[in-house]
């Protein structure tokens, strides 16, 4: 396979499909509007593009395979919508939030029918198969929800360790991941084995693109990743950037960031004295070393998976999102 961006726009143009048809069971639901909303307000669908991805490097893509990426898109979707609530923001991806657009009582109910809507993609997977896939698939979700509360008890308050915050990102952003590769592993017929191998690369893989995610926070383009920079300090949310720098400055340099988080007001000057802090120290770059030591755990994962265009596929996705722009 010679072309991935094509491949994954063909495999990304099914999952749109897939979305659109899964409204079917709101049709009649006066939150059809805002589910179909949050669907058109796009994203790059990587969790299904590792679900496909990961069948095809073990068997084929097959009618469970496209259920379960499906199902894996919405429950993602969903998570979306409750944490922007959380986290009050107001945009995503360049669009007004759900909360903002219709109300946060509204959008607490479009994450819980979205809910429905994964379930039901679910429940379209052959009897065969279709139990471990819940099982999965419901470990997911578990470890998801216990991921966000950890984010709420950790990220805000004074004695976060940097094991404590892997931790909790491995449940927050890794365990979706780690859900969707072994989907697609079972789906698509590997063995325990190979199901554990994607398990694990979805795992690292969330874990990478998460810290990856905090730095682009500060350090991204706005307008292309469609939302302020520096949400995380006016939110006073004590990120990997944050643990990372207390691991490493010294403590004239640390109390200038620290400063800023104390504040009961964030401005974008304080959040530009963070920034240029963190380059002059160094914070960035030891941030992108972490980003691609978790993807090469990833893609240790995959060293006994057989050659083939769905395994290249993956560490060609592995590495796409790691050399993001900054």
């Amino acid at each position: 396979m010679k072309n991935f961006t094509e491949y994954f726009d063909k495999l990304r143009a099914e999952i749109e499909i897939g979305l659109s048809r899964s409204l079917d069971l709101v049709a009649d639901s006066p939150l059809k509007d805002e589910v179909e909303y949050v669907f058109s307000m796009g994203g790059k669908r990587i969790r299904p593009l590792v679900t496909a991805l990961s069948a095809e490097a073990v068997g084929t893509f097959n009618e469970d395979v496209y259920h379960g990426a499906v199902a894996i898109e919405i429950l993602h979707n969903f998570t979306l919508v409750h944490d922007d609530i959380m986290d009050n923001a107001d945009t995503r991806r360049g669009k007004a939030t759900v909360h903002v657009n219709a109300g946060v009582n509204t959008a607490i109910l479009v994450g819980d029918l979205m809910m429905a809507l994964a379930y039901d993609c679910l429940e379209k997977c052959s009897e065969g198969r279709l139990r471990e896939g819940l099982k999965i698939f419901n470990e997911g979700v578990k470890k998801v929800c216990d991921g966000q509360a950890l984010d709420e008890s950790l990220s805000k308050g004074d004695g976060t360790t940097m094991d404590r915050y892997i931790d909790m990102i491995s449940r927050k952003t890794g365990a979706l991941l780690m859900a969707a590769g072994s989907l697609g592993a079972l789906f698509g017929g590997g063995t325990e084995a190979e199901i554990r191998s994607f398990g694990n690369f979805g795992l690292n893989l969330g874990i990478a693109f998460q810290i990856l995610d905090d730095m682009l926070d500060l350090e991204g383009d706005s307008d292309r990743f469609g939302k302020p920079l520096g949400l995380d300090i006016v939110e006073k949310k004590k990120n990997f950037l944050f643990i990372k720098a207390k691991q490493m400055m010294d403590d004239r340099k640390f109390f200038i960031v620290n400063r800023a988080y104390k504040k009961s007001f964030v401005n974008e000057v304080d959040v530009a004295v963070v920034r240029e802090t963190y380059r002059e120290c160094g914070i960035f770059e030891a941030t992108k070393r972490d980003v691609v030591d978790y993807t090469h755990r990833a893609l240790s994962s995959l060293t006994a998976i057989k050659e083939s265009d769905g395994k290249n596929a993956l560490v060609e996705l592995a590495n796409s999102l790691v050399l993001r722009k900054f």
